[in-house]
């Protein structure tokens, strides 16, 4: 592949012609990377099986998609629907096949694109008039203003509308107000969970006790670990010691006679959703002032989260 100006260029050779850049309808941009290198891919296998004259007709249809519909005439529906295509066909960033059943997966569309593109004119020709509508519903300055106009430039890049692009770049994204946000002592934390198993502070009669241990217990693990809430639902050696790929075995976190104490975070969640960061090993975050932080919040407990995520499943708690 080689650069042409704002675009870029296969470089090959057909028969016994010499090797030469021919374009192939991609932009230079990351997304018109990835597609080059893919139309390449084509290339390659084309080569290997068609006449020349065969290859030059395939390639003007396939590749520079001569005689496809101009993306000047898309509907804001054809457009999503090729930004869709492109999100499910192309590899999570951890590197993990997406798919449309998983509900991680769907979640990350929803929030990167579908939100946004909701808000658009389905029926009409793609323009900018509707586009700039859209932006300025949000703040400027605003998170959300920086994922609206990165929505939308993933769409024009995907059609290829370098007009639309050209526009959308101008765009000042730079995030100026952010939220406050709420920080626990390990302290109050402690404290808290006092309360909340009635140690410290009565409770109404009807409080399910049982619940708020496992709760508690999530929460926990999330403060000696550094865990998302998601990932304590991954763990994978609760109760039973877990075997790496180099055969290292980690035991169990409720194993007394285990002092390391690690814990193996899988890809999966025990409710079928994807981890953010795929498969890792955590070591516990212990403060001088707070040796026995694992005894104190009885972390190896383990309780298995497993029940947890079944009463999250049967009662939405």
């Amino acid at each position: 592949m080689a650069r042409k100006n704002q675009t870029i260029a296969l470089q090959f050779k057909v028969g016994k012609s010499s090797r030469s850049q021919h374009g192939c309808n991609c932009s230079f941009t990351l997304d018109g990377m990835v597609e080059a290198l893919s139309k390449a891919n084509k290339v390659a296998e084309a080569l290997k099986s068609t006449s020349e004259t065969e290859f030059w007709q395939w390639y003007d249809r396939e590749i520079k998609q001569i005689g496809k519909i101009n993306n000047d005439l898309l509907t804001f529906g054809n457009a999503i629907a090729k930004v869709e295509d492109d999100f499910w066909n192309r590899p999570s960033r951890t590197r993990r096949k997406r798919d449309r059943g998983n509900s991680s997966d769907v979640s990350s569309w929803n929030s990167t694109y579908g939100r946004f593109y909701s808000l658009l004119p389905t029926n009409e020709n793609v323009i900018w008039q509707p586009i700039a509508r859209l932006i300025s519903q949000y703040e400027q300055g605003s998170r959300s203003y920086q994922y609206v106009v990165m929505a939308l430039k993933k769409l024009a890049r995907v059609i290829k509308r370098n007009d639309l692009l050209e526009e959308l770049e101008n765009i000042d994204t730079t995030q100026t107000s952010f939220l406050d946000l709420q920080t626990i002592t390990l302290e109050e934390f402690l404290r808290w969970r006092n309360e909340v198993l009635g140690i410290t502070a009565s409770l109404h009669p009807n409080a399910d006790i049982s619940t708020r241990k496992r709760w508690l217990w999530a929460f926990s693990m999330q403060v000696v670990y550094g865990l998302r809430i998601h990932e304590v639902f991954a763990i994978q050696n609760l109760d039973k010691p877990f075997t790496t790929k180099d055969k290292v075995v980690i035991p169990a976190l409720n194993d007394l006679d285990n002092t390391d104490n690690l814990i193996v975070i899988g890809e999966f969640t025990s409710i079928g959703t994807t981890t953010k960061t795929k498969y890792r090993i955590a070591r516990p975050m212990l403060p001088p002032k707070y040796p026995n932080l694992i005894d104190l919040l009885e972390i190896k407990s383990a309780m298995k989260c497993q029940n947890l995520s079944f009463q999250i499943l049967t009662t939405g708690a």
